[in-house]
C-alpha cells in the first residue's frame, strides 16, 4: 500500500509545518490545521497497516521499514493522548517532524517481505511483544521531548532571559508530570514486552535469553529507566538532574532500537 503510505506521509508534512508554524506564530488556525492533518493522517495510517496486514498475511512488523512505519504510528498516539490529557500543543512542534521522517524512511528503504524470508508463523506472543515495545518507544520518546523542554524552561528561569520560547512551552510542572508519566507507562509496556519476547523464545527455540546485543540494550533500558521512576519519586531528582536521565535513557533507546540491529544476533527484524 504504498500509495496510501505517501498520502500518509502528505498528512504528516502538512500537519507538521503547521505545527511548527503555530508554534512560532501562536495562531490557533494553525494548530487546527495540524490537529485535522494529523487526525486524518492517523487514520489513513490505520487503514495502511491493517491493509498490509490483510494483503501480505503477516502482522505489519517484521522487517525494518514496517518497523519505522508501527512506531511513527505509535508516535502520534503517544502525541493525542498527551494532548488529551494536558493540553498542551508545543510537544507536537518536535514529535511530528520526526513521525514525517520516520515514515519517509520507511517509505525510501521499502519493505523486502520480511516474514517470507525470516520465515515466522502463528504464534501470538510475537505480535505482542513486538507491538508493546514499539509503544514502549513511543513513550520514551514522550520523555525525551518532555526532558528537553524542561531543560530549556529551567535554564531560561535559571538565567532570567525569558525568550520567545519560554512563553510557548508548557509550565515546569506540566513537563515533569508528562515525562513522570510517560517513564511510568514505557517501563510498564517495555516489561510486558520483554516477558513476552521471552516466551516466545523459549516456544520457538527453548531458551529465555539470547544475550543477544538488542536483548542487552533492552535490559539496560529497563534498569536505566527503572531507576528514574524511583529517582522522580524523590524530591531532590524532580527537576533538572531527572531531565537529564531521560534524555540518557534515550540515547539508549536508540541503541536498542537501532544500534543493536546491526551487532548481529538474531534480532535480524524490527
Amino acid at each position: 500500500m504504498r500509495s496510501l503510505l505517501l498520502a500518509v506521509l502528505a498528512a504528516y508534512v502538512v500537519s507538521a509545518i503547521h505545527s511548527v508554524l503555530a508554534f512560532v506564530n501562536k495562531r490557533r488556525v494553525l494548530q487546527r490545521v495540524s490537529d485535522w492533518a494529523m487526525t486524518i493522517g492517523f487514520v489513513l495510517h490505520t487503514v495502511a497497516l491493517a491493509a498490509d496486514w490483510f494483503i501480505d498475511g503477516h502482522y505489519p512488523l517484521f522487517s525494518f521499514p514496517e518497523t519505522l512505519s508501527f512506531l511513527a504510528w505509535t508516535m502520534v498516539g503517544g502525541y493525542a493522548l498527551v494532548r488529551f490529557r494536558y493540553g498542551t500543543y508545543a510537544l507536537g512542534t518536535f514529535m511530528l517532524p520526526e513521525v514525517s521522517f520516520l515514515v519517509f524512511l520507511a517509505l525510501l528503504i521499502g519493505s523486502p517481505g520480511g516474514a517470507q524470508q525470516l520465515g515466522f508463523s502463528g504464534t501470538w506472543l510475537f505480535p505482542v511483544h513486538t507491538t508493546l515495545l514499539l509503544f514502549a518507544y513511543a513513550a520514551f520518546f514522550v520523555v525525551f521531548i518532555a526532558s528537553g523542554m524542561y531543560l530549556v524552561q529551567e535554564r531560561e528561569l535559571k538565567l532570567k532571559t525569558f525568550s520567545a520560547i519560554f512563553h510557548r512551552l508548557p509550565s515546569l510542572t506540566t513537563l515533569n508530570e508528562i515525562a513522570t508519566s510517560g517513564a511510568a507507562i514505557g517501563l510498564a509496556l517495555l516489561t510486558i514486552g520483554i516477558a513476552s519476547g521471552m516466551l516466545w523464545s523459549s516456544s520457538r527455540y527453548g531458551v529465555l535469553w539470547h544475550n543477544d546485543p538488542k536483548e542487552v540494550f533492552a535490559l539496560l533500558t529497563w534498569l536505566l529507566y527503572l531507576s528514574l521512576i524511583v529517582y522522580r519519586s524523590t524530591a531532590h531528582w524532580r527537576g533538572r538532574s531527572a531531565a537529564w536521565l531521560g534524555v540518557a535513557g534515550f540515547v539508549l533507546v536508540l541503541f536498542t532500537f537501532v544500534g543493536a540491529r546491526w551487532m548481529g544476533g538474531y534480532h535480524v527484524f524490527g
